[in-house]
């Protein structure tokens, strides 16, 4: 009876222990476990793959968010010149940006020559139907999409595991992992990330240090690099053994190592230790005397520690996980110590958990409203639906001035007015972003006045944690279609005009779409238009005021476009700066430029406007040195004017190269003085030579107090030693009156208007046989 006791009790024990190893109720001590094995099994990393990370430093500098996609494309262009061996995006480029910032991307992943990848990312909807969100087809045209998916372990918790590939009806995708490491021979289905690899030995640099050339291209060269997000703000984080929370891209670097090294990691789970445990409570039984309590104790204490060095040895020596939690436990059941309850306790955390992250797929957590992803998510099952799109203003002045906590208080207090509307759909789709989304009003005048009520009644007075805000809410709105994405982009669009027109509230329109139509042709078009020779220079003399001499003039781009006719430069030359084509542009007038001046029959000199965006994204000496270079024309003959802009972020590189081309002995110019953000700083921090007063202060300023200011400006600048030219002289009564004023030299339509080549030198040659006779 006594032994049948002991049977029935050691078998109640394994199935007590059976039941706690399926139910997960072991996990806890398993993690800690496993991460001692892996603490213990450290290997350092091949250091061939580099983490290009999206920190909060980058996002710091940068200033906004979601970035242009231009920064994507000149950081992939940067990479690519610096010899890196691929790249991998471990970010969303599943929807569109602006046309003119995918185009860029687009044309750096051409450049790319294949060598980039960009994410996918696969779900599994309700019918079991893989469904991948790719890249857009222009983007995926030029680079191969790669699996960014992890596995979330039932049991920890925790992230240690990732799906090798994904298929859809479109075909099949690899891992990221899979296609960095190009492993040799088949692999498991689920690749096991080995977590012995040690993190530190991971190159891990700054998006914007690389972008900007603050890494050696040396430290890049030849090894593969995953671009992705690490800053806290973006929220791309996995809880994984031994090391706790990491970023997602991190985590695909890991797994990249983890086939490098050519171990390929098996799983083994709880059952070598339930097996070890049985055989253990076999011999036990087997044993018909009474048990000596402390040999048995300190036998059991042996087999314990024994069995912990056996899996420390097969992780370490042949790559295979196992489950030591549940022998350990098993062994102190049969010491006569029982753990019942710990089961039901993780499973539940385990399923809040599961709820949590379900819920943070597609919802805002900060206000429990739906994120953009949700929104885009929303199926209108063929209803037409209406969006608008609510932007709370000066939000970021709010979070630096008071804090990040009072501004996510604030925007609950709005997320909780707007749940009272009456919207069928509420989403938060950016940080100052709320969306509401309903089945279509009757009229366009009644959505419009739904729009502007919304504007209206956010725009109001908070009180936050004692502090009093005065808060201004805008609205876009759009109509007309099922697609809740689609409205999205129509509402940003009419939101971005009604702040530039100065509305409460703003509609998306047919001319909207035209003039985004035409916006995206003008960028297609301009960077063919070098090419095919539509590009002209004309020239616009400057005199001297004191004889009325043709001392210079300023080259002017000219776009004749095929169709469209004559392309104003006013629309042309902000849209070649938006999308960084300005640099070459910059090239090609300075070029023509310099071979045109060379020649004239006077040695007159050349005016060219420098873009602000040249100084940021080109090697503008260098194009400089190699104009002058190629043309012969003397650096003295050379005006380079520079307008002020607050796109400028780097005053001290821009300091730096005005000072190198003053060296070279180019004159250099500040252009439309007295228009910019802090014009009178550039006396006492920049070199130059001469100061180009904007034709707002000239034109029809004939009043005392114009003439005040316009007399003012030039005496600053003869006393500071500079020469001053002024913009926009239409009349001989205004040239008297600069003149006079001691002004040097002058530009427009009463001296002539802009002129082609040949005019000038008619021009010219006529000035040297006035001077003759």
């Amino acid at each position: 009876m006594w032994q049948l006791t002991r049977w029935l009790s050691a078998a109640m024990a394994m199935l007590v222990l059976l039941g706690l190893a399926y139910s997960g109720a072991l996990a806890s001590v398993d993690t800690r476990l496993s991460d001692w094995r892996l603490i213990a099994s450290s290997v350092p990393a091949t250091g061939s793959v580099v983490l290009v990370e999206i920190d909060s430093a980058s996002l710091e500098e940068v200033g906004v968010w979601p970035w242009p996609r231009s920064l994507h494309a000149d950081l992939l262009d940067r990479l690519m010149a610096a010899g890196v061996e691929d790249v991998a995006f471990d970010i969303d480029f599943s929807s569109s940006s602006t046309a003119f910032e995918d185009a860029q991307f687009t044309a750096a992943l051409e450049r790319a020559g294949g060598y980039a990848r960009l994410a996918a990312f696969a779900q599994t909807d309700n019918t079991g139907v893989v469904r991948f969100s790719r890249p857009l087809p222009e983007f995926a045209a030029q680079a191969e999409p790669v699996l960014v998916n992890v596995l979330l372990d039932p049991v920890t918790a925790r992230t240690r595991s990732l799906p090798v590939a994904a298929s859809d009806a479109i075909g099949t995708v690899p891992a990221l992992a899979v296609e960095l490491a190009r492993p040799q021979g088949e692999l498991p289905p689920v690749l096991e990330i080995d977590f012995s690899i040690e993190l530190a030995g991971i190159p891990r640099y700054s998006f914007v240090d690389v972008l900007y050339g603050r890494v050696d291209p040396a430290r890049l060269a030849g090894r593969q690099v995953v671009v992705g997000a690490s800053a806290i703000e973006l929220r791309d984080f996995f809880n994984v053994p031994r090391y706790g929370v990491v970023p997602g891209p991190l985590l695909q670097v890991l797994a990249v190592e983890t086939l490098k090294s050519g171990r390929i990691l098996t799983n083994l789970g709880w059952l070598p230790g339930l097996a070890f445990t049985g055989l253990v409570a076999l011999v036990l039984l087997l044993h018909r005397g009474r048990f000596n309590v402390a040999i048995i104790g300190l036998a059991l204490l042996f087999c314990s520690a024994l069995a912990e060095a056996s899996a420390l040895l097969a992780y370490s020596g042949a790559g295979i996980l196992v489950r030591t939690a549940v022998l350990h436990t098993g062994l102190l059941m049969l010491f006569g110590l029982a753990l019942a309850d710990s089961g039901y306790a993780h499973l539940v955390a385990r399923r809040a958990a599961q709820q949590r992250l379900k819920f943070l797929a597609t919802h805002d957590p900060a206000t429990g409203l739906l994120s953009r992803q949700g929104l885009v998510d929303l199926h209108a099952q063929q209803r037409t639906l209406i969006l608008i799109l609510l932007q709370v203003q000066a939000l970021d002045e709010l979070r630096a001035t008071l804090g990040h906590d009072i501004v996510e208080q604030l925007l609950a207090q709005i997320a909780g007015r707007l749940m009272r509307t009456g919207y069928t759909h509420i989403a938060r789709t950016a940080p100052a972003n709320f969306a509401l989304v309903a089945v279509d009003f009757d009229d366009a005048h009644r959505l419009a006045a739904a729009a502007r009520d919304l504007a209206s009644t956010l725009t109001d007075i908070y009180t936050v944690d004692s502090h009093t805000l005065h808060v201004d809410v805008l609205a876009g709105f759009a109509a007309g279609s099922a697609d809740p994405s689609e409205l999205l982009n129509q509402a940003e669009i009419a939101l971005i005009h009604a702040r530039s027109e100065r509305l409460p509230a703003r509609g998306f329109s047919r001319a909207d779409q035209s003039a985004l139509d035409r916006h995206r042709r003008l960028d297609s078009d301009l960077r063919q238009a070098l090419s095919r020779d539509q590009l002209r220079l004309l020239f616009q003399p400057q005199v001297d005021l004191s004889d009325g001499r043709i001392v210079g003039v300023e080259s002017l781009m000219r776009w004749e476009h095929p169709e469209l006719g004559l392309v104003s430069p006013a629309e042309f030359i902000p849209l070649a700066e938006e999308t960084g084509l300005i640099v070459e542009l910059g090239r090609w007038i300075l070029d023509r430029a310099c071979s045109q001046a060379v020649a004239w029959p006077v040695p007159i000199s050349v005016a060219v406007n420098v873009s602000p965006v040249q100084f940021l994204r080109s090697d503008l000496i260098a194009s400089v040195e190699a104009a002058l270079s190629r043309s012969g024309l003397p650096p003295e003959r050379l005006d380079l004017e520079i307008t002020e802009s607050s796109r400028v972020t780097d005053p001290s590189r821009v300091h730096d190269v005005m000072w190198h081309l003053q060296k070279l002995g180019v004159h250099l110019s500040i252009d439309d003085f007295g228009t910019g953000y802090s014009a009178l700083s550039h006396f006492r921090d920049l070199p130059f030579d001469m100061v180009k007063i904007d034709q707002g202060f000239v034109r029809d300023r004939k009043s005392e107090s114009d003439r005040v200011l316009l007399a003012a400006i030039v005496e600053l600048a003869r006393k500071m030693g500079k020469q001053t030219l002024a913009e926009g002289v239409e009349d001989a009564e205004t040239a008297a009156i600069l003149r006079a004023m001691g002004c040097t030299f002058a530009q427009g339509y009463h001296f002539g208007r802009p002129l082609p080549e040949d005019a000038l030198i008619a021009l010219l040659l006529g000035q040297v046989e006035k001077q003759s006779a």
